[in-house]
């Protein structure tokens, strides 16, 4: 099958090589069209390759027509009879019109597959820092070096070019059972010993120990796999760290993970291990006295090993949190999306009120530390810009055992080498490797030093609350940055206090049981497997729980379980036991028997009014996915329990929006904290916005990636707005915006910000379109003309389209059919001289933004966003 592709690729490019010789003008590459529309001859366009019509490689001649345009130094790339070199727009010119030259292209940076998640958590913007490079690190990237990294795992297939035994792996070592004392490991009956004491038996230098299911291996490449394999597509994050392997094999038990830190403790000084990634874990409460905690506190203690824990693919609902992940002193890792987003499986933690209530002091720290990327696109809008899963290093076994069919949005040339999984076993060795990154910078650095520095540097993920993700997005930009100058004020901004007051009643639970039964799926309406509940009016949170295997009777069926929740007017799949959920339905996500806690939950925010329908849902095959299947399943049948409550959030009511027409879309705004009141409790509904309100309204709603640089930018604003500031006129000022590229969501010239200056409309635009991520989709559109539906029902221009920038017309037109902008149409008015008709459609994009209808829009904008759409 490789064969045949690469020859219909060698055969495609073969008609597109002789389509180009005969063509007479060179192609340009897009950047440079762009360049060359708005640029005089003598101004740079930086490096570009020209590629010339030869069939025997770079000529003399070549380079004597560059000569002859004024171009005396460049690359030669002589097989490919290409030369880099810099150039300016008038030399471009010339050579776009010569018939010996094929193309010119711009040097343009690439992203690749995995670059995405890289990209994502700045680990590539670190590795493109010239003045990190220079200034701190000898002219070289951080990228580990210096730092060991054990992967305690299934093992790794270090016979892989990626991790190479022994110069990229240094040691492999499997955990085995002893045969002189009759020691044996299964999975049935876990490790029993014979007579007589014997240490634990470790095989070191072992080219190969991930045999079974390449779950290490794949995590290996996650933290600091070479990429050579694939010429740095699949790099790692810390591609110079020195990665070790304790290998379990396919089985993993509390010995197992013991005798990885047993063995890493034990060798600490003769490798220099420094951190220990641990994409496994349990179920159930945190004790302090596991041997699992015991070791980690002492591998923190004495050896100031950073621990680095899976937080559990057990999410969505309440207290799913991987036991082990709850230590103080170690690091857990929540799963993100690509997108910037939290991954439905993502294990979460228990609410602080709910923590500091229960009076269980091993309750403190029951949530994740930091979100880092676990799986790939959130919304399959996107799938054509993110993978579905994070790609890495493939065990040899894995071929063997899973195949390569799922891995299509692989490159065929490199899908033999590397395979895409999901999960937080993917984020926490991305968090492993960011560590590295911090200790190459200081290895001096203390394990609660790491700690801080990457809750300090992370990116605030709005719509989530701590329990759920932590500190928010790793940073490994800012986490090494902040390495470097530990003066700057990162985090500053990442707790906003708020003056609004809100408060929750939660009504008393109202408690259910069922008989789940597996069966054919029909109508709602003859499903035993449903619960049928009203939600009254005004309700702000909805929270239902389900528990299972608590019956002594059918405890022990073992069963998948989950269950979904549909709003009123919401069906489940009427026929198709395989069918997905519906879109407007709600999931649990699956617990799996012995592997995740038995209950699942779902919180719903701002729940529809009226009758709500539960099912509880089995799985369709041995494989779980992160949403339910049908209620037909692998199961038997079994009593399930469950609970629900709602709550009344209550808001403090500033006394000057009673009455105004947009009181209700302030209220959502406040008890949503998409914005809040002045210090003396008034909200001011018909203040102009400022630039000030506007860009602390963007950091509360948006995944705002911090952004300090050596001195303050600006000198019209101090404290958190200073950060604030920078932040927002930074490129690449969100989560959403993957790649630092786009420019930031707001404009400033100079060193002013100037705080109390009004936004427009335009600005607004802007903002929200590159706060959804929708940068590139908008540029595309420069230029256009803009338009919108006027009272007739027919699209038309906009009359004011002369009064927006050619190049932020895109943005404009974005604004206008997401529902960000509002267009006044075509209208007859009562005028002092009589009935005037007053022409549209029109959107004023110069016009003002009034803080009632900046809350109206952030209602909007929170739907869109949390849709991806």
């Amino acid at each position: 099958m490789i064969r045949r592709i690469a020859t219909t690729l060698i055969a495609i490019f073969t008609i597109c090589f002789a389509l180009g010789a005969a063509a007479q003008a060179a192609t340009l590459s897009p950047t440079l069209q762009s360049q060359l529309s708005t640029l005089a001859d003598d101004a740079s366009v930086g490096t570009v390759i020209v590629t010339f019509k030869t069939d025997g490689g770079l000529k003399a001649s070549n380079l004597d027509l560059l000569r002859s345009v004024g171009i005396t130094r460049g690359w030669t790339l002589q097989a490919l009879g290409m030369v880099a070199a810099p150039a300016t727009a008038g030399q471009v010119r010339q050579l776009a019109a010569n018939s010996a030259i094929r193309s010119i292209w711009s040097n343009d940076r690439l992203y690749y597959f995995d670059n995405q998640a890289r990209t994502l958590a700045g680990v590539d913007k670190l590795r493109s820092d010239t003045y990190i490079s220079k200034t701190f690190n000898g002219g070289f990237p951080v990228n580990g070096k210096g730092i060991t990294v054990v992967i305690n795992d299934s093992g790794i297939d270090a016979t892989h070019n990626d991790l190479k035994y022994p110069d990229h792996v240094i040691q492999n070592v499997q955990i085995l059972s002893d045969a002189s004392t009759g020691t044996t490991c299964t999975e049935q009956t876990g490790c029993i010993i014979g007579d007589g004491f014997t240490p634990l038996v470790y095989k070191e230098d072992v080219p190969n120990t991930d045999t079974h299911v390449g779950h290490g291996t794949h995590c290996a490449g996650i933290v600091g796999g070479s990429g050579v394999q694939s010429g740095g597509l699949y790099s790692g994050v810390a591609p110079g760290a020195r990665l070790i392997g304790t290998g379990s094999g396919a089985g993993l038990f509390i010995l197992n993970a013991l005798g990885g830190y047993n063995w890493s403790l034990g060798n600490q000084g003769k490798y220099a291990i420094r951190i220990i990634s641990n994409s496994w874990g349990s179920s159930g409460s945190f004790n302090p006295d596991n041997p699992i905690n015991v070791a980690t506190f002492l591998a923190y203690d004495q050896y100031h090993i950073v621990s680095v824990f899976a937080a559990g693919n057990s999410g969505p609902g309440w207290d799913t949190h991987n036991p082990y992940a709850k230590a103080p002193w170690v690091i857990s890792v929540g799963a993100g999306t690509k997108e910037g987003g939290l991954a439905s499986f993502s294990s979460r933690g228990t609410p602080k009120e709910d923590r500091l209530s229960n009076g269980d002091p091993n309750d403190d720290y029951d949530a994740p530390t930091i979100v880092a990327p676990g799986t790939g696109r959130e919304f399959e809008s996107n799938i054509g810009k993110f993978t579905s899963d994070i790609i890495s290093t493939r065990a040899i076994s894995n071929i063997v055992s899973n195949g390569l069919t799922a891995d299509e949005e692989i490159q065929t040339t490199y899908l033999p080498f590397y395979t895409q999984i999901s999960g937080t076993s993917m984020a926490t060795p991305h968090v492993a490797g960011v560590v590295a990154l911090m200790l190459s910078a200081d290895p001096t650095l203390m394990p609660d030093e790491v700690k801080q520095i990457l809750q300090e540097t992370a990116t605030r993920m709005p719509n989530y609350e701590e329990f759920q993700v932590g500190a928010g997005y790793v940073n490994a930009y800012a986490a090494v940055d902040k390495v470097f100058h530990r003066a700057k004020g990162y985090g500053i901004f990442s707790n906003p206090a708020f003056n609004t007051d809100l408060t929750s009643t939660w009504s008393a639970p109202t408690n259910f049981s069922l008989l789940y039964i597996p069966q054919p799926v029909g109508p709602q309406s003859t499903n035993t497997n449903t619960y049928r509940f009203t939600v009254e009016p005004g309700r702000g949170m909805l929270n239902m729980v389900i528990k299972f295997g608590t019956n002594p009777a059918t405890a022990q069926t073992g069963n998948s379980m989950a269950f979904a929740l549909y709003p009123p007017g919401c069906q489940a799949p009427q026929t198709n036991p395989t069918a997905p959920l519906p879109a407007c339905a709600y999931s649990s996500g699956v617990a799996l028997p012995a592997l995740d806690a038995p209950n699942r939950q779902i919180v719903v925010k701002n729940p529809v009014p009226g009758e709500w329908v539960a099912e509880i849902r089995g799985v369709r095959g041995l494989a779980a996915v992160p949403e339910p299947s049908s209620p037909v399943g692998i199961a038997a049948p079994e009593e399930v329990n469950g609970y629900f409550k709602t709550a009344i959030i209550n808001v403090e009511t500033p006394a000057d929006i009673q009455g105004h027409q947009g009181e209700q879309q302030i209220r959502d705004a406040l008890a949503n904290r998409r914005m809040d009141t002045f210090a003396d409790n008034t909200f001011q509904p018909n203040a102009n916005v400022t630039r000030e309100d506007f860009a602390r309204a963007l950091a509360l709603n948006t995944p705002l990636r911090q952004s300090l640089g050596a001195t303050a930018k600006f000198t019209d604003v101090s404290g958190d707005l200073e950060a604030i500031a920078q932040a927002v006129t930074a490129k690449g000022s969100t989560l959403r915006d993957w790649n630092f590229v786009p420019a930031g969501m707001m404009s400033a010239t100079g060193s002013t910000f100037s705080p109390t200056a009004n936004i427009s409309r335009l600005d607004l635009a802007v903002a929200f379109v590159r706060a959804l991520g929708l940068d590139k989709e908008a540029r595309d559109k420069a230029g256009s003309t803009v338009t919108a539906v006027d009272s007739d029902g027919q699209t038309k221009p906009i009359l004011d389209n002369a009064q927006i920038p050619s190049e932020l017309r895109g943005y404009v037109q974005i604004a206008i059919d997401k529902g960000f902008l509002e267009v006044a149409v075509t209208s007859i008015q009562q005028t002092p001289t009589g009935m005037m008709i007053i022409p549209g459609p029109r959107v004023n994009p110069t016009g003002t933004v009034t803080r009632a209808a900046l809350a109206a829009k952030l209602n909007t904008f929170a739907q869109r966003f949390i849709a991806g759409n």
